[in-house]
């Protein structure tokens, strides 16, 4: 079943969408600035393209590596 997620959802929870492989760094950018925090949890939504999952999974590491608590959502 394919996730659908909420406006307001999104706007009340740190939502971040891993389109591509490669956006380890850009996560780790927000982080680093801020705009990210490992205080509250982290949803990563993915797909099947374009290495999504993969970028996904290495994130979610990072997140639990370094006290955070993440989940991946993915869309089939």
């Amino acid at each position: 079943m394919p996730f659908a997620v909420d406006e307001q959802w999104a706007e009340e929870n740190q939502v971040v969408a891993v389109m591509t492989g490669g956006s380890e760094e850009k996560f780790l950018k927000l982080v680093q600035e801020g705009k990210i925090s490992l205080e509250r949890p982290i949803y990563l939504l993915a797909t099947q393209q374009s290495n999504s999952l993969a970028a996904s999974m290495e994130i979610l590491s990072w997140i639990n590596n370094n006290g955070g608590n993440g989940t991946i959502r993915c869309n089939r």
